[in-house]
């Protein structure tokens, strides 16, 4: 399961993860300039998540048969110093099957062992139309307390793919802001700006 720096930076023992990241349908470059992989004919990005406080990314889309949603699609790109030159980026693909959402767990988008930061639940059936989706995330890693909202993954005019939020905003960029204690660091994800806010 992919973990951002802010993970394993944190100075709370035990605490998650807390970046993701999503791209909207074509390569989105995120605010380091970075981007995702460009859209393909078996491969649709539907936003790029980004850490306020990390240099990392992820690219949520889509693995696409046709038409039909096969899997959801997390690319991790994440960077490390190369013996003091430019950053190396590493990028970690994962797909997640329609049962894996459709499971009372969901599909654990970030996060460490015992504590899952984000997850994303929902039904992907095979039916045209708009599919809602559940996006939890770990608002208190002392308490263990979730909060979550809806999104929908729906067809745009031209269509194609794309995420919405309550407001009916398409979905392209998610900010996630996290908690911080003073001398301790992150302890909880405040919001999921884009999807959450």
């Amino acid at each position: 399961m992919p973990m951002t720096s802010l993970g394993r930076t944190t100075a709370f023992a035990g605490m998650a993860a807390f970046a993701l990241a999503c791209q909207p349908a074509r390569a989105a470059v995120g605010q380091h300039g970075r981007e995702c992989t460009s859209s393909t004919n078996s491969v649709q990005q539907l936003a790029m998540i980004e850490n306020a406080d990390d240099d990392g990314f992820q690219c949520l889309g889509l693995s696409l048969d046709g038409q039909t949603v096969k899997a959801i699609r997390l690319e991790t790109h994440s960077f490390a110093s190369a013996r003091g030159h430019r950053d190396a980026e590493h990028v970690v693909i994962a797909e997640f099957l329609p049962a894996v959402l459709e499971s009372s767990h969901g599909a654990v988008l970030d996060g460490v062992p015992g504590h899952d930061a984000i997850i994303l639940q929902g039904n992907l059936s095979m039916l045209p139309g708009k599919q809602q989706l559940v996006t939890s995330y770990l608002y208190n890693g002392i308490t263990g307390e979730y909060r979550s909202c809806r999104i929908t993954l729906d067809r745009a005019p031209d269509a194609s793919w794309r995420l919405v939020n309550r407001f009916a905003q398409t979905i392209s960029h998610i900010v996630v802001r996290t908690r911080q204690i003073p001398l301790i660091g992150a302890f909880g994800i405040a919001s999921l700006e884009g999807a959450c806010s």
